[in-house]
């Protein structure tokens, strides 16, 4: 089952959701901040209207300070209905001349240090506590002249905060109100732009859901180009699988052609050889069924091992492999069985060198062509190994060469040889025509190429011939014709 998390609908839907919060959290401290500076200044201006409109009707008149409180002044602090407002104007002396003797903290030093210029009203704001309620007040100077004297008066006007508070929370009502609409608006819009950009993703499911299980053609729809790399592997995944399936399909016909064949003859000799009187004639016919049996193992080998190398091409990354120790260590391991059919392995030459490969796959390659080139030698014959550089053939960077002195191959079978089960009609030898055709899909599985020649006087010369890309390693001195 494939490892499942979070939807990417619901992670964007709960990323935007936080970030629309946090967005209409600012605002609403935004507002608040906005609502409480609003009010402040708008009734901060109310009461010092107020102050200013006392201040004008203060006047002095033979050493006389003359108070005529207008009743504008009342009326517009009487503007908040649930506000209660003080009032007090005092001497130079700080003694009350009209209004509430006990208001509190009044500030005498800022007002004489700042109404220090004629006639200009410096308004100071502060609250304090009264009467067990909290109180704004303003705090004004004036200063009367008359002749060569000068009287200061100090106008102080307060007001409680019910109805600046009151118009603060109701402009903070109204931010809540555009705040939650617009959150709710903004939701649904980005929620339908959600789905229009999620909208590809789900056409390329459908269009896969409603395929059948064998249509592996590559998916032909519209997507915006930020989701054109996932379709791209959508379809190189699925012609991977197409050629993969095509191969197990070829395969499972050629191996069902290749051992049902030697089965029904094994079956036929098998039967035969129970219904043979003839002792001698018997012993011939279940030598043949042990030969045919040695074939038809030999064919399930090979089937097999084309199906591992099938699977490793796709799955197995190349990594530097020494192409000279390979190549020796695999006539090392057909040295016996070389022997046993009266012919000599020699390998030849003293190039080292690493190239980027599958050693299993290489392993592999060698192995079918030096047993091929074993099988057709004659007795006490020779097959030369042999790595060659660029620089003695003026080829390639590394070439591959095996010799042997056999029968050689017509020059009408040199490019047929490579096909898969294709045996020559004058081969007569036992075998099962895929060696070849696997070490041919191992070289181009590595870039290489093949290129067959005849050998002198006589016999098969196949060289595998890597690209310019490989480079050799350094020589090393070593006797050459060193026998393995």
């Amino acid at each position: 089952m494939p490892k499942t998390t979070t939807s990417l609908r619901r992670q964007l839907i709960l990323m935007v959701s936080m970030v629309l919060i946090c967005i209409n959290v600012l605002a609403l401290w935004g507002a608040h901040i906005y609502a409480n500076r609003a009010t402040k200044v708008s009734y901060d201006r109310l009461l010092y209207g107020s102050a200013l409109q006392m201040a004008e009707n203060i006047n002095i008149l033979d050493s006389k300070v003359f108070i005529d409180l207008p009743v504008s002044a009342f009326e517009t602090l009487a503007l908040s209905n649930s506000d209660r407002a003080f009032y007090a104007i005092m001497s130079s002396q700080y003694q009350v001349l009209t209004g509430y003797n006990d208001l509190p903290s009044i500030p005498f030093t800022q007002l004489l240090l700042q109404s220090t210029e004629k006639e200009k009203f410096i308004p100071i704001y502060y609250e304090a506590p009264y009467h067990e309620e909290n109180v704004r007040f303003v705090a004004l100077g004036k200063r009367l002249l008359e002749a060569d004297k000068v009287n200061d008066v100090f106008i102080i006007v307060g007001q409680t905060l019910g109805a600046r508070q009151a118009a603060a929370a109701e402009i903070n009502r109204m931010a809540l109100h555009f705040v939650s609409l617009f959150f709710v608006i903004t939701l649904l819009l980005l929620l339908f732009v959600i789905w229009r950009v999620l909208r590809p993703l789900q056409a390329i499911k459908q269009a896969i859901t409603e395929r059948s299980p064998l249509e592996l053609s590559p998916l032909e729809t519209n997507v915006p180009s930020e989701i054109a790399p996932l379709l791209k592997s959508i379809n190189y995944f699925m012609a991977q699988l197409d050629t993969t399936l095509e191969r197990l399909k070829r395969f499972t016909a050629e191996a069902a052609h290749q051992i049902r064949t030697p089965l029904a003859g094994l079956n036929s000799q098998a039967q035969n050889a129970i219904d043979e009187t003839d002792e001698a004639l018997r012993q011939k016919q279940l030598q043949h069924i042990l030969e045919s049996s040695n074939v038809l193992t030999n064919t399930v080998n090979q089937l097999l091992n084309r199906a591992t190398l099938t699977h490793r091409y796709q799955s197995h990354p190349f990594s530097p492999v020494s192409l000279d120790q390979l190549t020796k260590d695999t006539c090392r391991e057909l040295v016996v069985w070389a022997l046993e059919r009266g012919v000599e392995i020699e390998y030849v030459g003293d190039l080292q060198a690493t190239i980027d490969g599958d050693e299993f796959a290489l392993k592999q390659m060698l192995q079918n062509i030096i047993e091929n080139a074993i099988k057709y030698s004659p007795n006490k014959g020779l097959v030369e190994v042999e790595l060659m550089s660029a620089n003695k053939l003026n080829a390639a960077a590394v070439v591959l060469q095996i010799r042997d002195q056999g029968v050689g191959v017509p020059d009408e079978d040199k490019e047929h040889i490579f096909e898969y089960f294709y045996r020559s009609p004058d081969n007569q030898a036992s075998g099962s025509g895929i060696g070849l055709s696997i070490a041919k899909e191992v070289a181009e599985h590595h870039d290489a190429r093949f290129h067959l020649k005849d050998n002198e006087p006589t016999g098969l010369i196949v060289e595998v011939i890597f690209p310019k890309r490989i480079l050799p390693k350094n020589r090393y001195p070593k006797p050459k014709g060193a026998r393995l």
